[in-house]
């Protein structure tokens, strides 16, 4: 990992595994830093514990006895005789015994049967079948590691006779010679100088796993929403526009290292999201898929306080898990896994699950797939109850040589012909990962949450882990069992896209159209109009520039700087850029010193037109800006006859304007252009535009219409003598919207144009 390329202290999501470089694209993900800073500050009082405690006999008789249970299971799988295995547990079994009862006593009795034992099992393994013959080598290298372990931990008797019992590495290290038999005296220095090697490499390894957990979480930090955004593409130099917003999932655990460290204030964890819902008429967080992995990871390390809201909403995750398991009449356990997909190479496609009722994503319920760590996981949380399952699913044939399989997928329409389940056959490290922690958890009374618990910066804040339960809360109601949106529906599902630089390498560009008319923009506002095949305005596909489209210009009446509603055609560098794109729309935010923007772009579903709309709002304190929409270069021949470089396919611009409606409260016009050949018809374009000012806010609207765009009028000041305009907001809006809201009555401009 000391290897490994990071940037401002976090690790990228890929390497390659054999040259260690970085995989583009080169991505910080907030969650896995935070979980990863979590994992190595935790690790740390380990390493302290190995240095500083001495081997536990009865935990080393324990781990014997596992391994013995094992090979006997193998023997008796394979037909082979297991009298050899009984007899070495009754010994160990013996042994355990006399060390739970005498405590601090020596271990020479469990040296004497790790010898034994290891030299029987070496000899016997040759001819067991391959799973017993893997277990008999497993048994033989834990007996010979041990063996040699408490060796070197166990200094021989001292010159009055009194003998120590298996001491730490500390404590080797601080042996004095004066206290031994001068024929002692070389294996006591040889014990010092190994301890002191061990000593010397636990401290390098916490020094390096402290400067590891050290990343700067603050560039990931939004200040004014108190939230974590999802990542950083370092290629890009762009932060994802999303931000973790729920407490049920597992970035609480980032948020509450961050804190820990100073980075994040403890406002950012009362900023996530607590959405309820019920649960037996019990209040439970919402997560956003519902996935065993996001309420249950972060219990695999911090520690859950009895009648808190995490740890009721941890229970009622596992039960509705039980449930939705038992409705199904399948195995549960539904969490972020592999499912029955292959791509090119193979490899199993890999995405997150969840439970109806606990997610908040829609069609949760459509694709079912068990994943076997989710019910270790839930170990935790239900043991007897997530025993059961896993027994049930190794009987399903999920049990491999490396443990369970990844998952079983039951979805329909990835099975194969005549199936009603298929297995996915691989193991992922973090999962099997995860199992060993929560094993841990219930096996050896829950370590790492103890060691957790003893970093004094994790203290400090463990309070925020205590949160009760609310008496009274607004649930979120949802219908947990609703069918799932068809396949037609969801392929017509909006999807949101967010741009927050406005200089992307590669553009992004929005396509709206109503099968006439037809608008592309760019994610810098550039673009073109088209009306069937004819050219509204002038395009050009150029890599280095996107200045060709219609464009609204907003001017600061008190200083005269002029800036563009999207960062074309100007180009000026706005203080904060949003290009929003979904399938109806396209929008532009802009923040340019103390006014803010917004430009919402649309096409018509049943005329050729489109209509754009600027909204623009002013800090108290300063002038209003006026807003005057720009005059692009139309154009209207055909899209195969009309060359990059050709002046005579641009028109200039002759608008022609008659009021509509009451005088002065609208207007509209059109831009001609003569036919190019005798007998073609003349192209006419319309255009419309209209200003409002309400009576209770100083306000004004200038209205723009239509196929795209408007003659350009002359900015207008509030008030003519200069003095500073109350704080407002200038807004554009297409006349037909406009004029057909009677709740909204066109009003007369001010004087001054």
């Amino acid at each position: 990992m000391g290897r490994l390329e990071r940037y401002r202290g976090h690790f990228y999501n890929w390497y390659d595994t054999q040259s260690l470089e970085p995989l583009p694209p080169r991505y910080v993900s907030t969650v896995d830093s935070g979980n990863l800073a979590g994992m190595l500050l935790t690790l740390r009082p380990g390493l302290q514990g190995l240095r500083d405690s001495p081997p536990s006999p009865v935990q080393i008789a324990n781990g014997l006895l596992d391994c013995l249970d094992v090979l006997q299971d193998a023997l008796t799988a394979a037909g082979q005789d297991t009298a050899a295995v009984l007899r070495w547990r009754l010994e160990t079994r013996a042994v355990h015994e006399h060390l739970s009862l005498h405590a601090g006593v020596s271990a020479e009795g469990l040296l004497g049967l790790l010898q034994r034992i290891g030299e029987s099992a070496a000899d016997s393994h040759g001819e067991a079948s391959d799973d017993s013959a893997f277990w008999h080598q497993a048994l033989t290298a834990q007996c010979r590691d041990l063996h040699d372990e408490l060796l070197w931990r166990t200094p021989p008797p001292m010159a009055d006779g009194r003998r120590f019992g298996l001491l730490s590495w500390r404590q080797l290290a601080e042996l004095d010679t004066d206290y031994w038999l001068p024929r002692h005296h070389g294996r006591i220095a040889a014990l010092r100088e190994l301890a002191l090697e061990r000593c010397t490499a636990v401290n390098q390894l916490l020094e390096q796993v402290t400067g590891m957990a050290q990343m700067d979480f603050g560039f990931l930090y939004d200040t004014r929403r108190h939230l974590l955004v999802i990542g950083y593409n370092a290629d890009e130099h762009r932060l994802d526009a999303g931000y973790y917003d729920l407490l049920a999932s597992e970035v609480r655990l980032t948020h509450f290292v961050a804190i820990a460290q100073g980075q994040l204030p403890q406002e950012s964890w009362f900023a996530l999201g607590r959405l309820l819902t019920s649960s037996a008429g019990t209040p439970v967080l919402l997560s956003w898929t519902g996935s065993m992995f996001e309420y249950l990871m972060p219990m695999l390390v911090m520690p859950s306080y009895q009648g808190t809201l995490l740890d009721q909403t941890c229970h009622a995750a596992v039960a509705l898990q039980i449930e939705h398991g038992q409705q199904l009449g399948l195995p549960w356990g539904v969490s972020e896994s592999g499912y029955n997909t292959l791509d090119s190479q193979f490899n199993y496609q890999y995405r997150a699950f969840g439970v109806p009722g606990l997610g908040l994503k829609r069609g949760l319920g459509a694709e079912r797939v068990v994943a076997p760590y989710a019910s270790v996981l839930a170990l935790m949380v239900a043991p007897q109850a997530a025993c059961q399952n896993l027994q049930r699913l190794a009987q399903l044939g999920l049990q491999g040589r490396f443990g369970l399989y990844e998952a079983v997928d039951y979805t329909e329409s990835r099975l194969p012909r005549g199936q009603n389940h298929a297995v996915v056959q691989s193991f992922m490290a973090h999962h099997q990962g995860m199992s060993l922690l929560s094993l841990a958890w219930l096996l050896l009374d829950q370590p790492m949450q103890r060691r957790f618990e003893s970093d004094p910066q994790f203290q400090a804040i463990a309070l925020l882990l205590q949160e009760r339960v609310p008496k009274t809360a607004a649930q979120y109601l949802h219908a947990a069992g609703a069918p799932a949106a068809d396949e037609a529906a969801r392929a017509h599902e909006n999807k949101l896209r967010v741009f927050a630089d406005p200089d992307r390498k590669r553009p992004a560009v929005q396509l709206l159209s109503n099968g006439h008319y037809h608008v592309m923009l760019s994610s810098a506002g550039g673009g073109y109009s088209r009306c069937n095949e004819l050219a509204v305005t002038r395009w050009h596909e150029d890599p280095t520039r996107d200045h060709w489209g219609q464009f609204c210009y907003l001017r600061d009446v008190a200083s005269g700087t002029f800036w563009s509603a999207a960062y074309q055609p100007t180009r000026g560098r706005p203080s904060s850029f949003e290009a929003i794109f979904t399938d109806a729309r396209a929008e532009f935010r802009v923040r340019e010193q103390d006014f803010d923007s917004h430009t919402e772009i649309v096409v018509s579903p049943k005329t050729p037109s489109s209509c754009a709309v600027c909204t623009s709002a002013t800090a108290p304190g300063y002038a209003a800006a006026s807003s005057s929409p720009a005059t692009p270069k139309w154009c209207w021949p055909r899209l195969q006859a009309m060359p990059p470089t050709r002046p005579s396919a641009t028109c200039s611009s002759r608008p022609s304007c008659c009021p509509i409606g009451r005088p002065s409260s609208a207007a509209a016009g059109h831009v001609p252009r003569s036919s190019r050949c005798p007998g073609c018809a003349t192209c006419w374009r319309p255009t419309a535009w209209t200003s409002t000012r309400f009576p209770t806010k100083p306000t004004a609207r200038a209205l723009s219409a239509v196929a795209a765009t408007w003659p350009r009028p002359r900015p207008w000041t509030r008030r003519p003598n200069g003095s500073r305009a109350a704080p407002g907001r200038c807004s554009t809006r297409s006349w037909r919207s406009a004029a057909g809201s009677p709740s909204t009555p066109a009003r007369a401009p001010p004087s001054t144009w």
